[in-house]
């Protein structure tokens, strides 16, 4: 990086001359490819990933290969499934395993890996999705409604086991009442002989 100048490309940006302006176009590719390795860099060793994770859809798909190299080498669960995430909304399904297994298994970010898989129309989601709530704890008011809101997006149904479970009168009200909703919204569409769509955020 230390060969160009800033300001020099940026002032040939501006010329008329199509030979300077080429080399200028050139550089300024280079920067911001240096500028997403740097950030990606930084997003691995920060102590506010889930922060510096938000902000990182900024900089738009030139953080894809890096984010790809340090999904591939990362050891650290959180890195790993932001970054799933992050590439998932870019195209890229390199984390889909990642993001499936969070759903089964993370404690911190399964609302989060859901949503994504869902957002992406992944089908696949449905199976570990209807598993955790099945195994979960049944209070525990945000990841059940987060769980269901990610399979009504995707169209799945909830099998009657799963149904019942969720409407047995010692279950919290918040979760009682989604589940019926979403039952009855099933039903409805069924009734009306509507297709099944993911809903997009």
């Amino acid at each position: 990086m230390s060969d160009i100048n800033v300001d020099i490309s940026l002032k040939n940006l501006q010329s008329s001359d199509a030979e300077g302006q080429l080399i200028a176009v050139e550089q300024a590719g280079k920067i911001v490819n240096f500028l997403a390795v740097q950030t990606i860099e930084a997003f691995r060793k920060s102590q506010h990933r889930f922060l510096m994770a938000e902000r990182l859809y900024h900089l738009g798909s030139v953080v894809v290969p890096p984010l790809e190299k340090l999904l591939k080498e990362s050891d650290n669960s959180e890195t790993s499934i932001l970054a799933a995430v992050i590439l998932l909304r870019f195209g890229s399904k390199l984390g889909v395993s990642c993001l499936l297994e969070a759903v089964a298994k993370d404690e911190e970010y399964p609302c989060l890996a859901a949503t994504s898989l869902a957002a992406a129309g992944i089908k696949e989601a449905i199976d570990p999705m209807i598993n955790r709530l099945r195994s979960c704890d049944i209070n525990n008011i945000d990841l059940a409604i987060g769980l269901l809101n990610a399979l009504e997006d995707l169209g799945s149904e909830i099998p009657s086991d799963l149904r019942d479970r969720l409407t047995a009168e010692d279950v919290a009200w918040q979760i009682r009442t989604y589940a019926k909703r979403f039952v009855s919204y099933q039903e409805n569409r069924v009734d009306n002989g509507q297709s099944k769509k993911a809903i997009a955020f």
